[in-house]
C-alpha cells in the first residue's frame, strides 16, 4: 500500500505548498494528526526540505521508521511577484540515470515514476561563446557534428579528453556502487577506507588533482565549453581540480537533461508524499530550539511551543542556522567551531525577466550558458546561466508572455550591500542576458530577483538570507573532493543532510548523501517490531 502512495500522489493537481509561494508539482498530502498534542515522539525528525533529507525521509518511512519533516521556512521553486510567476533558481535537472539515483528509486519501488515523470530536453543545453554556439545534443551524431564544426582542429584532443573522462568515471561509478561512508568514521571504517584506496587510488586526496582539460590551454574555447555548465551544476568550486566532481557532472550532463510535466517541485513533492504516507509533514512548522543532553538531541521545540521527541535528528537546511538552534551551554564546542568555519566561496545571484514572446530567439535552448570573455575566469557576469520558461514544463509557441531566468556566481560580499546592491547586480545580469537576447530590454514587462523580499510593511524590502545559494570551495579530506561537510556530526544522533552534503557531485549529491545517512540510521536507530 505504501509503495503505491506516491504513484497516486503524482497524479493529483497543483496546489500551494506554502502561503506566499507557488509550488507547481504533485499535491502534497500532509498528515499532522499525530503532532497536535503538546508532546510527540518520532524515530527520525528532519528539519528543512533540502532534497537529501527528503530522500532520506522517504527511505526511512518505507523501512518502517516513524518520520517527521519540519518545513523550517522552506519555499517552493516558484514564487509570485507583481502578478507574474517567477523562479528561485534555474536548475538544470540531469543525472537521473546515475547509479545513486537508480538505487534510491529502486529501494522506494518508484521505478515506474523514474521512467515516466521526467521528460527529455533536446538539446540538453547550449553554450554560447564569443564566436560560436554549441548545442549539447543527446544524439551522438548531432553532437559530434557540432564539435567538428566549432573545433575542427581539435578532434584528437577532444577524443582524448572524453576517453579519459570515461575512464575516470567508470572507476568513480564502481566506487559509488560500494556505498563507502565518506569520510570514514571510527577505526573500522578507516581501515576499510585504506583498503579501498589501494583499489581506487583516486580516493587519496593527494592524487585527486588531475585535470582532464589540461591538454587545452586557458582561453581555449573547448575548455570554456566543457566548464560552463559544470560551474553551475556542481556545488563545489575548489582551487584545485578534483576529477570525481568534474567527470561525474560532465558524464551525466552529456547524457541529457529533463523537465517534469508537474513542474520543478516534482521530486521534492514525490519524496514528501512518501514521508506523509507513513509519517508526518509540517510544511509551515519551524524549529525554535534543539535540546541536547550528554551529546544527544532529545527533542525539538517548535515556535508554537510544541515539543517533539526524537531518536535521531537530521539537519536538512543551512548548517549554520541549524547549529545555532542548540543552546550555547549544550553545544559541542569543537564541532560548532567546524560549522562556524564552513564558508562558501560564492553565492548564486538569480534574476527573473518577464518578456513578450518576441524577445526569445527562435533557436534558443531551454538552458543556455553564455561566456563573455574566454581569457577571463568563468565567474561573476563573465559566465551566466540563462533559462527560459521554467514556470512551465513545456513552453508553447502561443504564449504571449515568457519567463527568462538568469544566474551568475558572485562574491560573498555582494550580499552585504542590501537591496541597492541587489539592484546593481540585477542591472549587470540584465546587460549580460541582453548579449544573448538582444531584444530583451525592448520587450521587458517586469523583472525581479528573489534576493529581495518585501516585508510586512508596504515598501519595506531587504535581502532574504534564505535565497543566498552557496557554492563551496575546498572539500574535507577523504570525500573525493565532493563535500565540504560530513554527514556524521559531533553529536551521537544528529546527522547533516543539507544541500551542502556531497554538493560536488551535482545531481548525484542528494542521493549519495541520503544513502550515506540511511546506513547510519539503520545502525543507530533500531526498528521496533509491533509483534
Amino acid at each position: 500500500m505504501r509503495e503505491c502512495f506516491a504513484s497516486v500522489a503524482v497524479r493529483v493537481g497543483l496546489r500551494r505548498f506554502r502561503s506566499g509561494s507557488v509550488a507547481s508539482g504533485p499535491q502534497l498530502r500532509v498528515n499532522q494528526t499525530n503532532v497536535t498534542s503538546t508532546h510527540a515522539h518520532y524515530q527520525v525528525v528532519i528539519v528543512g526540505t533540502d532534497l537529501a533529507g527528503l530522500v532520506l525521509g522517504a527511505l526511512c518511512a518505507k523501512k518502517g521508521y516513524r518520520v517527521l519533516v519540519v518545513g523550517q521556512g522552506s519555499q517552493g521553486s516558484l514564487y509570485e511577484h507583481g502578478g507574474y510567476t517567477m523562479c528561485r533558481r534555474p536548475e538544470l535537472v540531469h543525472g537521473l540515470a546515475s547509479p545513486p539515483v537508480r538505487r534510491v528509486f529502486e529501494e522506494l519501488s518508484l521505478g515506474l515514476e523514474l521512467r515516466n515523470l521526467p521528460k527529455p530536453i533536446e538539446p540538453a543545453f547550449q553554450v554560447v561563446l564569443p564566436r560560436s554556439r554549441i548545442n549539447a545534443s543527446t544524439d551522438p551524431r548531432l553532437f559530434e557534428r557540432e564539435l567538428q564544426r566549432e573545433f575542427p582542429n581539435d578532434a584528437k584532443d577532444i577524443e582524448t579528453f572524453f576517453r579519459r573522462v570515461h575512464e575516470i568515471d567508470e572507476e568513480v561509478e564502481e566506487l559509488l556502487k560500494l556505498r563507502p561512508n565518506l569520510p570514514p568514521v571510527g577505526v573500522v571504517e578507516t581501515f576499510k577506507f585504506r583498503r579501498l584506496v589501494k583499489r581506487f587510488p583516486f580516493l587519496d586526496d593527494e592524487w585527486a588533482i588531475e585535470d582532464p582539460l589540461s591538454i587545452f590551454p586557458h582561453g581555449h574555447p573547448f575548455r570554456a565549453f566543457a566548464l560552463a555548465a559544470f560551474r553551475f551544476t556542481c556545488g563545489m568550486l575548489p582551487a584545485r581540480p578534483y576529477p570525481a566532481t568534474f567527470v561525474r557532472s560532465i558524464t551525466e550532463l552529456f547524457k541529457g537533461a529533463w523537465t517534469f510535466d508537474q513542474g520543478p517541485n516534482t521530486l521534492r513533492s514525490l519524496f514528501l508524499n512518501m514521508v506523509a504516507a507513513g509519517g508526518d509533514v509540517l510544511p509551515r512548522g519551524h524549529v525554535q530550539q534543539i535540546e541536547v543532553q550528554r551529546g544527544k538531541a532529545t527533542q525539538v521545540v517548535l515556535r508554537d511551543k510544541r515539543q517533539i521527541g526524537c531518536d535521531l535528528l537530521v539537519c536538512n537546511t543551512d548548517p549554520k542556522r541549524f547549529a545555532a538552534l542548540i543552546p550555547q551551554e549544550q553545544q559541542n564546542d569543537e564541532y560548532h567551531h567546524t560549522i562556524h568555519t564552513l564558508q562558501p566561496v560564492y553565492y548564486t545571484f538569480v534574476g527573473n525577466f518577464v518578456v513578450r514572446a518576441r524577445a526569445i530567439p527562435e533557436a534558443m535552448a531551454r538552458h543556455v550558458f553564455a561566456v563573455a570573455d574566454l581569457t577571463q575566469p568563468l565567474e561573476e557576469d563573465n559566465l551566466v546561466h540563462i533559462a527560459r520558461d521554467l514556470d512551465v514544463a513545456v513552453a508553447t509557441d502561443d504564449r504571449e508572455v515568457r519567463l527568462v531566468t538568469a544566474a551568475m556566481r558572485v562574491p560573498l560580499n555582494a550580499a552585504s550591500g542590501g537591496v541597492a546592491a541587489a539592484e546593481v547586480l540585477l542591472d549587470r545580469l540584465q546587460r549580460r542576458v541582453e548579449d544573448t537576447l538582444p531584444f530583451l530590454g525592448e520587450h521587458l514587462l517586469a523583472r525581479h530577483t528573489p534576493w529581495v523580499r518585501t516585508g510586512d510593511d508596504a515598501g519595506d524590502e531587504d535581502v532574504d538570507p534564505n535565497e543566498l545559494q552557496p557554492a563551496y570551495g575546498e572539500a574535507i579530506p577523504h570525500t573525493l573532493g565532493t563535500s565540504p561537510i560530513a554527514t556524521a556530526t559531533g553529536y551521537r544522533n544528529i546527522l547533516m543532510g543539507s544541500d551542502a552534503a556531497f554538493a560536488g557531485l551535482g545531481t548525484d549529491g542528494p542521493y549519495v548523501a541520503a544513502l550515506n545517512m540511511f546506513g547510519q540510521v539503520l545502525e543507530r536507530v533500531p526498528l521496533k517490531s509491533v509483534f
